[in-house]
């Protein structure tokens, strides 16, 4: 592994907008085909049935796969993060929390220029598998 590919931290105000900021998750790694978020679990982040919502872990599932499915930070920290857009995201609900960490751990699998594939999955800080799931993610050139 190159020094370019080691895994660094990223904090939230670093390359976050405000609604994940809002959130509140923490990039913990993210290199180019693997990314790991962190999130802890707040009270306001339940549905009615005082369980976890499914909405929360979907967001969290397409961000880290789109961290994974679309290379590494920029090399310039000034950079828009406008590389691409997710084109389709299966989650499967395995579980619910109500309090703890989530760990969301995205891995491309694959694709070729254009088109990315990405296997995710979100554990319980007691180790619980909450969700998995794949995303597809359309990567646009440097270009735009």
């Amino acid at each position: 592994m190159s020094a370019l590919d080691q895994p660094i931290e990223v904090r939230p105000s670093d390359r976050h907008s405000a609604f994940h900021r809002l959130i509140g998750w923490e990039v913990v790694e993210w290199t180019d085909g693997r990314a790991v978020m962190k999130c802890p679990v707040r009270e306001d982040f339940m549905n009615r049935g005082g369980g976890l919502h499914g909405g929360l872990v979907a967001t969290l599932m397409d961000s880290a796969g789109g961290y994974a499915a679309l290379g590494g930070p920029p090399k310039d920290p000034n950079e828009v993060d406008t590389r691409g857009v997710t084109l389709s995201l299966t989650v499967n609900y395995l579980g619910t929390a109500r309090d703890g960490v989530l760990t969301v751990t995205a891995t491309r699998t694959g694709g070729g220029r254009s088109v990315a594939f990405v296997s995710i999955r979100v554990e319980h800080s007691s180790g619980t598998v909450i969700a998995d799931g794949v995303g597809t993610f359309r990567r646009f050139s440097a270009a735009g």
